[in-house]
């Protein structure tokens, strides 16, 4: 390029700039002629407005590539401007978005934790759950301990494999004698996950193997216990602790936040398998049951595997093992993500919760959107003007997309602080089961989402009015604002379709909380076939070193004799485990006089019980009698059987005298023939949604076990008793803490607790979505009465009834809803297909439900309307057409 060709192009390029600056200048002049200044007044502001910026200035930053930087800032300042001189318009849209906003932060710093965030290790990715199933069936059954070690033993695919089930001991020698929960775990468990110990070191190999403990059993405890119950005492690695009466060794201390299994009550510490191999005399242990399934099972994939080769690997292992051990059950195996086995349960239920918040938050949009068309119309001249001046379209929509986005990021700050408050009211609604919620904050990740989607908000709801606004012709706008005229019919017609938009989400939103509120209505009322109210509960776990076989049952003897003298104890017994605790003993058992393969024997749950405890909590005798004292290791072996049993496999006889072998032994050499003896009703054991299914009680003094749970039906409120039987069992022991005190009503209520929250919530973003729509509604027909006061005048002096008006405007009202209903529902009855799977008694398309949700958004349509309407029948004619 010559210099000749440079220098022309550069004074090119002075004058476009120049006249783009005095176009500016012009504009902000006349705005400020508009308010009043005199021409010389209005020139000196808008020089200022600029910051004085000279014709040199603009072609250095434009020569920089920082000339954009410049205009933003100017727009910037303009927006805020704009917004500080209508305070009523800005609290309205910047309150309206920080809900919308705000709810969106507080479930999505839910969805991250629980969801998005990767597990606390490395290479999370590859890490995988291994789980045992029955053939044919989904539902997870654990592992027994011999597969485990088989399927570590053969497989390729895997460069570690571990076990580990939670078990609780008593902690003694350490202060107070204390109940902790820790995990029986294989050995490769924190080499797998790739964690190292804050102090000491991880198991050995050989530490899985009962030979290598006789000085003890290898233990390391969690940075809490450690903290808590030996003062962080840095020569802690080594020393010797009790728990169950029972040496452990301390090998390692992990650090502040480690923890796994991760789950809702966080570890106290680790062991290794070597505990599970230590057993009375003569009695196998549990590890070296084939048929015992208790274990979780993890595994990290070796570098290049995919799930699929995993998966199909271990299909044909355990295909060899049924084949191998055809005594027992058939097994199938599934390979499935960590994550995904650690939050499955929940994922539908967060899930659904942000799509609802979303949809508000795009009701939200929808409201500011109207506001700023209703806003726009006013600004016309001031649009015109500028058209007029030479600013361009694209120029103009810049504009008004700034101001758009910073209401939004107005609106996302102040989200952010309803955010922070709400988190901890939402966490209290959460139920506790649910994984990860101690890492549920405002963390960057939250809140760059926040950022974002105030950015996108502002965009979205700031485009179609700016679009609209902008489009308008120049000169016929100056002409119409001259004479006073309505807003145009396309601008009408789009604030119209934003609210009918409004009232289709609201009523997805509406059926969706109306279904859920059937289903947990019918959830609550669901009798569980016990009577929950009044009753407490809690756990003893016996050390086995000095209580075994026929101690275990004295103690517990004894202890339900004293429970029942306490003033104010109607009555009290033991058991394990009990209904929707959430463990769950099953076993298979024989019928005398049919015989079935091993593989096709029939499975029933098993529990111990103590003599009295169908009485304490309500469950009906349908035949026979309870246990009594009787009932020991020197009696005839007895049985208590459900309805649901009896029902299944003696249709047509009476099963007293009848005689079945469940699986479980404990206190004789081979599970014996027991006779049964009772008939009681079905409890729900798993579920309150859950089918009853067949159930054996047990004496359990026939089958002694080391733990009970107590049930105490009182008199008075249960938690008053709680001291008073803390003290009764010190006084039989001082060693022995009881752990797990609760209600049963909070029992139930636990069960139920994550149909309550999603009901709740969904519930609570419904009504706010409602609401929404309801000011959205009024807005519009308000403001339709406001443009139109020189229509409704000259209707009344020609005659019109006021009640022609009320109709004419309550008709635009429910003309809107009704589009919007009718869209809402058809929207509703295909997207609450997705609730189906979280609903009790109900189906997603409900037609109660649907009419009762349509109903509702025309009443509240009605009162919407009707108080704009109220305002139109009080328009003078005389008035309006001079106004106009």
């Amino acid at each position: 390029m010559s210099l000749w060709d440079w220098l022309f192009r550069r004074r090119q390029r002075e004058e476009e700039l120049d006249e783009e600056v005095q176009a500016h200048l012009r504009m902000a002049a006349q705005e400020r002629m508009e308010q009043g200044e005199t021409a010389e007044q209005a020139r000196a502001s808008a020089v200022r407005e600029f910051g004085n910026v000279t014709l040199v200035e603009e072609v250095t930053r434009d020569m920089w590539g920082f000339r954009w930087l410049g205009t933003l800032l100017q727009d910037l300042r303009y927006g805020l401007r704009q917004l500080r001189r209508n305070p009523g318009f800005t609290a309205v849209a910047v309150l309206s978005l920080a809900l919308g906003i705000g709810a969106n932060t507080a479930i999505f710093s839910v969805v991250s934790a629980v969801l998005l965030r990767p597990l606390p290790f490395p290479d999370p990715g590859r890490l995988v759950r291994v789980v045992s199933t029955r053939l044919g069936e989904t539902a997870a059954d654990n592992a027994s301990y011999p597969d485990f070690a088989d399927w570590r033993a053969e497989n390729h695919v895997f460069s570690r494999m571990a076990s580990f089930n939670v078990d609780s001991f008593t902690l003694t020698g350490a202060g107070e004698a204390a109940h902790v929960q820790g995990a029986v775990v294989s050995a490769e468990l924190f080499p797998l996950l790739g964690v190292k110990p804050l102090l000491g070191r991880t198991f050995l190999p050989d530490e899985d193997k009962l030979s290598a403990t006789t000085a003890g059993f290898p233990i390391i405890l969690s940075h809490r216990l450690w903290r808590e119950r030996f003062s962080s005492e840095r020569g802690i690695v080594g020393r010797t602790i009790t728990l169950d009466d029972r040496a452990f060794i301390v090998v390692g201390v992990m650090p502040a936040g480690f923890q796994y299994p991760i789950q809702a009550e966080p570890l106290d510490f680790w062991t290794t398998v070597a505990v599970e191999f230590l057993t009375a005399p003569g009695q196998p242990s549990m590890a070296e049951q084939r048929g015992a399934h208790y274990l979780d099972v993890i595994a990290r994939l070796r570098p290049g595997v995919s799930r699929a080769q995993a998966q199909a690997e271990m299909s044909t292992i355990v295909k060899g093992l049924n084949q191998q051990y055809p005594e027992n059950a058939p097994r199938a195996v599934r390979i499935i993500p960590e994550l995904d086995g650690l939050v499955g349960g929940v994922r539908p239920a967060l899930i659904i919760l942000l799509t609802a918040v979303g949809c508000v938050l795009l009701i939200a949009c929808a409201n500011v959107a109207n506001l700023l068309l209703a806003r726009g119309t006013g600004r016309q001249k001031e649009i015109a003007i500028r058209g007029a001046l030479g600013a361009g379209r694209a120029r103009m929509i810049r504009q008004l997309l700034t101001e758009s986005v910073v209401l939004a990021l107005l609106g996302g700050s102040l989200g952010i602080g309803l955010a922070y408050w709400g988190i901890p009211a939402l966490l209290r609604l959460v139920p506790e089961e649910i994984p990860r919620l101690a890492d549920v904050r405002l963390d960057g990740s939250v809140l760059l989402f926040t950022a974002l989607l105030s950015l996108l908000t502002g965009i979205l709801f700031g485009l179609v009015p700016a679009l609209q606004i902008s489009q308008s012709d120049y000169a016929e706008s100056l002409k119409e604002s001259a004479r006073g005229l309505s807003e145009g019919l396309h601008h009408s017609r789009v604030r119209s379709i934003l609210v009918v938009a409004d009232v289709a989400v609201a009523a997805i939103l509406l059926v969706g909380a109306g279904l859920l509120i059937q289903s947990f209505w019918r959830l609550e009322r669901i009798d569980p076939g016990f009577n929950p109210h009044n009753v407490l509960a809690f756990k003893i776990d016996l050390p086995y070193v000095r209580y075994s076989g026929v101690r275990q049952t004295e103690f517990f003897r004894e202890a339900v004799e004293r429970l029942n003298h306490l003033p104010g104890v109607r009555s009290a017994s033991a058991a394990l485990p009990l209904p929707l605790d959430g463990n769950e003993v099953g076993t298979g058992f024989d019928i005398e006089g049919r015989s079935v393969p091993e593989p096709e024997r029939p499975r029933t749950n098993y529990s111990w019980t103590e003599p009295g405890y169908f009485r304490t909590l309500g469950i009906p005798f349908l035949q026979g009698r309870d246990f009594t004292a009787a009932d020991d290791l020197k009696a005839t072996p007895v049985v208590i059987i459900n309805q649901t049993l009896a029902k299944q496999f003696f249709p047509d006889q009476r099963p007293i005298g009848r005689r079945i072998r469940p699986g479980i032994g404990n206190g004789y050499s081979a599970p014996p023939m027991r006779e049964i003896v009772g008939v009681v009703g079905d409890l729900k054991r798993e579920s309150l949604t859950s089918e009853p299914s067949p159930e054996v009680y047990v004496p359990n003094a026939q089958s002694p076990l080391g733990s009970m749970i107590f049930v105490v039906r009182t008199e008075v409120d249960p938690a008053s008793l709680v001291g008073t039987v803390r003290k009764e069992i010190a006084a039989m022991d001082k060693d022995l803490p009881i752990s797990g005190v609760r209600t049963l009503d909070q029992s139930v209520a636990r069960s139920i607790a994550q149909p309550h929250f999603l009901t709740v919530l969904l519930g609570a973003f419904a009504a706010l979505a409602l609401t929404l729509a309801a000011v959205g509604l009024y807005g519009v027909v308000s403001y339709s009465v406001a443009r139109r006061t020189h229509e409704i005048g000259v209707r009344l002096a020609l005659g019109a009834e006021r009640t022609d008006v009320v109709r004419l405007v309550v008709g635009q009202g429910i003309r809107l809803t009704l589009i919007g209903v009718t869209l809402g529902i058809l929207a509703a009855m295909g997207l609450t297909q997705f609730l189906a799977t979280v609903l009790y008694g109900v189906k997603p398309t409900d037609l109660v439900t649907l009419t009762a949700v349509a109903l509702l958004l025309a009443i509240v349509a009605l009162l919407a309307s009707y108080i704009p309407a109220r305002r139109a029948m009080k328009v003078d004619p005389m008035v309006a057409l001079r106004y106009e």
